[in-house]
Order: C-alpha cells, then structure tokens, then sequence
C-alpha cells in the first residue's frame, strides 16, 4: 500500500514539471528567431595604434563577402564614424583625426548588405598632444672629444628616456664636404663616433619619442646645441717643462693623461716656483676653456697644489699672448674650470703655476675646450 501512495505521489510531481516547462517555453517563445540570429562578420583581428591627436584603426577585410560597411564608435557612441568596405583588397584601415589627448574606447560593429550587423568589437588606446610633448626630455651629450685635426668627434651620451619612449637621437652637423648631414644614434648606443666632421664648427642634437610601439606618429624635442669639445689628449705632446721629480709616479706627463689620481710632482728640493708646461696640441684649435685639478693620487687629494695658475697660448711656440693670471682652490677635489671669453686660434698652450705652499709643486690633471 504504502509503495502504491509513493509511485502516485512521483507520478504528481511528474506532471508539475511538465506543465511548467511548458508555461515557461511559452514565456520565451516570443524571442526565438526562426533558423537563429545571423549576424555579419565582425572585424577580426582589429588593430588601433596611437598618433598625435589621431589614432589609426586597421584590420583584415575577412571573409565574409556580404560585408559593406563599418561604423567606429568613441566617447560612449556619442561620436562616430561610418566608412565602406570594398569587396577586394586585403585590409581595411580608417585614421581619426583631431582627437583630444587621452585614452580612448572604440567600438566597431560591421554591417552586410542585407541589414545585419556584428558582434561588437571594441579597442582601447591613446591620443597624444602638447601634454606628451610637453614631457619630452633632449638627451644630454655628456662629453664632446675631437681630436687634433677637427675632424673625428666622439660624443658620450647620457641614459636615454626610454620610459617616456625615446628610441633615437638625431644628430646634425656639418660634413668636411661642407654639406649638412644627420647622424642617427639609437638610445641605446652611449658612444657616437663622426669621422668626416668640419673642423671648427658645432653640431645639433634632437631626441625622437614614440610614446608607444605601435604609434604612428614621431615627437621630438627641440634641438640642443652641442657643447665645446674636449681636446683629445691622446695627440698631444709636452714640449717644454720646468722640472719633475724621479719616477714614473711624478711625470709632467701624468697631468695630461685624462686622470686626477694621478701626480706631476716638480723637482722636490731643487725647484721653485713658477713651475710650468707647455704643450702642443697637435692642430690650431679655438680655445674656450681650461680645467684644472689638484690630484688624488696616494691621499685622496694633495694640497701641495698652486693656488695662483696662468695661462698663455701661442700659434709658433714662440709668440705669446697672456690669457691672464687666476686663483686655484688647493683644498678641494674635482676639476676647476676658466674661461677664456677671448676664444683664441691657437696650436700650443702654456700652463704655469705661479704660486703655492711650498717651493715645489704636486699637480693632478689639466684640460682645454673649444673647437
């Protein structure tokens, strides 16, 4: 008895069921669409790359052969864009123009030529203007070498902002044919070498920014003039000098080998002052400045240094003209620069410590500077 009630009571929920798929298909019914939704092909594979106040969007044209027109939607669809798509040709490729600078949503739907219309596809990027270009920082030429005849430089370059999206440096200057050329220097590269440069002239520098890889447009800063060149010490020679104590660790010559750690120590015990040098720079060059050092060699820096220093220059070594007498700071580290407003053409050049501490002299490191 008790599995008869069991089987009538299964039977009853049976039926509920039943009834109420029933009243819920009802329910729906009105939305289902015969043979099911036919939508046109969508735009696979789309691209969007940024610009200046544009972007660019591109995309295969597909395969769907009723396809003939696409509509790109931005600013929450409250702008937009309708174009056609041809029946041939590989790609379809659509640039908006005059956009504000921020980031930006594109929606694209496709539309065939009976009326359907495709799921949606939608893109993220950028549009950049004076904000960006505003962020833009030149890259800094570090130290400018030329070497004796003028016509070989070296440049050393500082860390590129490639965060910022800096990839190359442009470099313009004048060529020993007189022509104006461009040397490209990616931001990478941290040494940049001209062998036909013109001697006695200057060079510009801009850096190139692509604020993302895919961009398709180019921003640059303005341009920097390069800085007075470093003379090459390697091409020079000292013609004359006063004294130099014994020893390789006291030679005149260590005052032009490119280091303060190390010492051109006068004659201890058998000199005075003036102590002197006079050095041939292997070329006529147009002097801007000179740089002193006291050293560092052995205590980490030596007071022994002048504290009065002059300087002559001369085209023949023989005829000199006085540049003028100027203070030098024994007591402290690093290089002491002097300009010489007068910019003199010269070949040779002579340095001469005119007083200090004691009768002789410990001197670190002298360079010049011009064109």
């Amino acid at each position: 008895m008790k599995s008869i009630y069991s089987y009538l009571a299964l039977l009853i929920i049976c039926l509920m069921v039943v009834t109420g798929c029933k009243k819920m298909d009802s329910t729906y019914e009105q939305f289902i669409v015969p043979g099911g939704i036919i939508y046109a092909g969508k735009a696979n594979k789309a691209v969007v790359q940024s610009g200046k106040n544009r972007v660019r969007i591109s995309w295969p044209r597909g395969t769907d052969p009723n396809v003939t027109r696409a509509g790109i939607y931005w600013n929450n669809f409250r702008d937009s864009i309708e174009l056609s798509i041809p029946v041939t040709g590989d790609s379809i490729s659509q640039v908006i123009s005059n956009l504000e600078e921020k980031s930006y949503s594109f929606t694209i739907y496709t539309y065939d030529n009976q009326g359907h219309v495709s799921v949606p596809v939608e893109l993220i990027s950028a549009a950049y203007g004076e904000i960006y270009q505003n962020s833009l920082l030149n890259r800094i030429a570090n130290v400018n070498k030329v070497n004796a005849a003028g016509n070989v430089v070296s440049i050393n370059w500082a860390g590129a902002d490639i965060t910022n999206g800096a990839f190359m440096t442009e470099v313009l200057y004048t060529n020993t044919a007189g022509a104006e050329s461009v040397k490209k220097v990616l931001s990478k590269e941290t040494v940049t070498t001209i062998n036909d440069y013109k001697p006695g002239t200057r060079y510009e520098y801009r850096t190139l920014y692509r604020p993302d890889s895919l961009s398709i447009d180019v921003f640059n800063t303005a341009y920097s003039q390069g800085q007075d060149f470093a003379f090459d010490k390697s091409e020079w020679k000292i013609t004359a000098f006063s004294t130099q104590h014994p020893g390789a660790d006291n030679a005149v010559k260590n005052a032009i080998d490119g280091t303060d750690a190390t010492r051109w120590h006068s004659l201890a015990g058998g000199s005075s002052y003036p102590h002197f040098m006079t050095v041939d720079l292997g070329g006529e060059k147009t002097i801007s400045r000179f740089g002193v050092w006291r050293t560092t060699f052995e205590t980490g820096g030596d007071n022994r240094a002048p504290n009065r220093i002059q300087f002559l220059v001369s085209m023949d070594n023989v005829t000199w003209t006085d540049l003028g007498i100027y203070d030098f700071n024994r007591m402290i580290n690093g290089e002491q620069v002097y300009n010489i407003p007068s910019k003199p053409l010269a070949r040779y050049f002579k340095f001469v410590a005119v007083s200090g501490p004691e009768n002789n002299m410990v001197l670190g490191e002298i360079s010049a500077y011009g064109l």
